[in-house]
């Protein structure tokens, strides 16, 4: 199977999961001026986690890359993920959350399951394999949060939406880099790779759901 139909073929059949996701009930709440501050705190919190953890995941996997083109691949998540840190911390200032050790806030266990699953795919998955489950979640982050961050600006007024902006596409060429990682992927890793994608996709579902508890 080509790289492109492998990927479209992932993306078809966890349309209807992504979809749940795509109009998760948080962002319409944040789209109408509905969101409480403590569930925006959050989010925030939980995300200062999550990227701190998933930078030196992602570091992991980088260390292990094998090709030109994984080698690249990873240095732009990381790199993405390094400038979102920061325009977090930014973030964090202004809404008068202290930047700290992540594990001194309150973190949802339900929200940073994904995360420690991203630390057993760069430890336990094979490049390719990470790579699809990667590159089929990261349109679906990028849309919510682009929304979440378009939505603070405009119905709350927070001027440090940075962080937001670092998930906005298009991932045209990230998704280049990851065919070329997952070209000649054998039928095993396929099979794996499905049910890596639809592991880490549902643990995206698990993190809106975890914040929009919080009221």
């Amino acid at each position: 199977m080509e790289p492109r139909e492998l990927l479209e073929s992932i993306r078809k059949a966890l349309e209807p999961l992504n979809e749940v996701i795509i109009n998760h009930p948080m962002i319409r709440d944040a789209e109408d001026g509905r969101l409480s501050m403590n569930t925006i705190k959050a989010f925030v919190m939980n995300q200062w986690y999550i990227v701190n953890y998933d930078l030196r995941s992602l570091a992991i996997a980088l260390g292990r890359a094998r090709s030109t083109a994984e080698l690249e691949f990873m240095k732009m998540l990381l790199d993405g993920d390094y400038n979102a840190l920061h325009e977090l911390m930014k973030l964090m200032r202004e809404l008068g959350i202290e930047i700290k050790d992540p594990l001194m806030l309150d973190i949802i266990p339900e929200a940073v399951q994904y995360t420690h699953y991203l630390a057993w795919l760069s430890n336990y998955a094979s490049m390719p394999e990470f790579v699809l489950a990667i590159i089929v979640n990261m349109p679906v982050w990028g849309q919510n949060v682009v929304r979440l961050g378009n939505a603070l600006r405009s119905k709350y007024g927070i001027r440090e939406s940075g962080f937001f902006e670092a998930f906005r596409g298009p991932f045209t060429e990230l998704e280049n880099k990851a065919l070329e990682v997952i070209r000649g992927i054998d039928d095993q890793s396929i099979i794996r790779a499905k049910n890596m994608a639809y592991i880490i996709q549902n643990y995206e579902k698990m993190f809106w759901d975890a914040i929009y508890s919080v009221r």
